[in-house]
């Protein structure tokens, strides 16, 4: 799969100070070419899903809509088609369990923290690495 300069994010997230932290980031790392779109809830991200093109899908597990992460997960990887997605979760510590044995799980908040300036890049990088990859991963 080649990666487009140019990627188009769905970022399904509820929290907006943790969307425009994620986009801050991947700014501050210099990536002007990741553009981000943002679904609120499960429902939007349906929705979204069904009616645009995206290059990679950023996920939270716990959305207002899906009480169960397990089945926020399952439901929006059965949506994607061949779309990656990268899952990044505040919930990880809590959560992890429940993604399938084959995605790694890192809590963002101890990620994202415990990177210090290294974390944006960092970040960015692993964007555009799911997208070219075509798999789910976690962070």
């Amino acid at each position: 799969m080649t990666i487009p300069t140019q990627l188009r994010v769905l970022h399904v997230e509820d929290d907006f100070a943790d969307a425009l932290l994620v986009q801050n980031a991947v700014c501050e790392a210099g990536d002007f070419d990741i553009s981000f779109e943002v679904a609120r809830t499960l429902r939007e991200a349906k929705r979204k899903l069904k009616g645009g093109s995206f290059d990679m899908v950023l996920l939270d597990l716990r959305l207002p809509d899906s009480a169960k992460p397990r089945e926020t997960y399952d439901l929006v990887v059965d949506c994607c088609g061949d779309t990656p997605v990268l899952v990044l979760s505040g919930s990880m510590s809590v959560d992890g369990f429940v993604l399938p044995d084959h995605v790694e799980a890192l809590d963002k908040n101890q990620h994202l923290c415990g990177m210090g300036d290294a974390a944006p890049v960092h970040l960015a990088g692993m964007i555009r690495n799911t997208a070219q990859s075509n798999s789910v991963e976690a962070i």
